[in-house]
């Protein structure tokens, strides 16, 4: 509680050392006014707006602290006041915090956020520094999306050693909750004769580096809400990157997901929505039709994934002129009371499927690239006709590797993943962790992991 953080303030806790960072987003300070990066979740800690002073869950536990807890930071003849947050994994008795937030004169956006870690910095200790820090009793809000839909606990990440993997290579399709064979539906079949898309994601490339999710709201012209409205789960990205940690919290084994519309077959929000504004494409989309969308949020009460976006309120600027020249012309902009989300970027796909039809071809394999594959620097994300044998997502979703979240629910989504597989070097520490084929991989919280200890 408070009074036992409140009593442990009197006596400092020494032998700690400070590190010094950049920021993921902001660099050191130079993007700062850019509302895009701000809002963007960091790729470990899911914080956005702000900064904090990153600590390992064993010394959380040790002071009694929990994220956005205020702690005093003292470096030589430097103090700093910084709220806390606990990160699975991180180094015992070190403190990591980034530049480049406290800015007085940063712009709109970027003025007066967070706390200036560069008053801890000295020109002798410009990357670490020793440091000693007190509980100061206070509190902090901070605006994390990694508690925001999440769904944990339904294996949701697979994955195994290379030498597991050997022997079973089907240990993917084992560890489904429905049995094998054709699964029953009160919906009758549609045979899609030309193209039908889809996409496949490889957990074994995935960094969670966030490009995608940028990439995706430069290109579908996605709003910045703010940290009032993301503390309210009311963040509009249209794809998000779920963290994952199986294992010891102070040395855990991490997966990133990227999680889109999962485009299903039998989608479960076209059923419930009473206008149709959800429906299917003929080519397997599952399409929004914005001027439809009366706002009853249905769609989204009945999404497994929790991948629809509302607009609570009027979150675009209408009228200032220079935010036109920023907008994807092809992407409708919404308004306030409309259920929005991912689509394939079905602009991209006309685009190309006019330009066939100019040259009087096929839309050729790889032709259409999605935003978020365009970015990704590991090349994690594939898109294409899944109605080609030879393209390479049909490819993909043959391989062993391949399954579908939440298969069980009988959705049949288009977005399917490859499952993890790692070649652990034996001689290191926690090589062998990984035991029964795969990992039950959690969405901990950094303060489920303090309570873990």
């Amino acid at each position: 509680d408070v009074a036992a953080r409140v009593g442990q303030a009197a006596t400092a806790v020494d032998g700690i050392e400070i590190n010094f960072r950049r920021h993921p987003t902001i660099y050191h300070g130079r993007y700062a006014n850019n509302g895009w990066l701000q809002e963007l979740p960091k790729p470990m800690s899911k914080l956005t707006w702000d900064t904090a002073a990153h600590i390992s869950p064993a010394m959380a536990a040790a002071s009694h602290l929990r994220n956005g807890d205020m702690i005093a930071i003292t470096a030589g003849d430097r103090s700093l006041h910084a709220p806390v947050f606990v990160m699975p994994g991180h180094a015992k008795d070190s403190i990591t915090i980034t530049v480049g937030y406290g800015r007085t004169q940063a712009g709109r956006l970027g003025s007066q956020l967070g706390v200036n870690a560069y008053a801890l910095r000295a020109s002798n200790a410009l990357f670490f520094a020793p440091a000693s820090f007190t509980v100061t009793g206070d509190d902090y809000d901070l605006a994390v999306t990694q508690e925001h839909w999440a769904i944990e606990g339904r294996n949701l990440i697979r994955s195994a050693t290379l030498e597991d993997y050997k022997k079973n290579p089907a240990f993917v399709k084992e560890m489904e909750h429905s049995k094998e064979g054709k699964r029953i539906s009160l919906y009758a079949d549609h045979e899609y004769r030309g193209q039908q898309w889809g996409m496949a994601i490889d957990m074994n490339a995935c960094t969670g580096c966030m490009a995608c999710v940028v990439a995706c709201v430069a290109e579908n012209n996605i709003p910045v809400v703010g940290k009032v409205q993301v503390k309210t789960n009311r963040e509009m990205h249209w794809l998000r990157i779920d963290r994952y940690s199986a294992g010891d919290p102070e040395s855990p084994d991490v997966y990133m997901q990227p999680l889109p519309c999962q485009q299903c077959e039998n989608a479960p929000c076209e059923v419930v929505c009473p206008v149709a504004a959800t429906a299917h494409s003929a080519e397997g989309l599952n399409d929004m039709v914005y001027n439809r969308c009366v706002g009853t949020r249905y769609c989204s009460n009945n999404c497994p994934w929790k991948v629809r976006r509302f607009n609570f309120l009027l979150y675009q600027d209408w009228n200032t002129p220079q935010f036109k020249l920023q907008r994807n012309p092809d992407v409708t902009v919404r308004s306030r009371g409309v259920m929005e989300k991912c689509n394939y970027c079905v602009q991209r796909i006309n685009a190309a499927r006019i330009q066939s039809k100019r040259e009087d071809r096929d839309v050729r394999d790889g032709e259409i690239v999605t935003a978020c594959q365009a970015v990704c620097p590991a090349e994690a994300i594939v898109f294409g006709n899944i109605n080609d044998p030879n393209s390479r997502v049909a490819r993909l979703k043959a391989s062993p590797r391949n399954y579908a979240m939440l298969e069980d629910l009988n959705t049949r989504p288009r977005t399917t993943y490859l499952a993890a597989v790692k070649n652990l070097n034996p001689a290191l520490p926690h090589a062998n962790d990984m035991v029964g084929g795969h990992h039950d991989a959690t969405h901990t919280t950094a303060n489920e992991a303090a309570e873990h200890r």
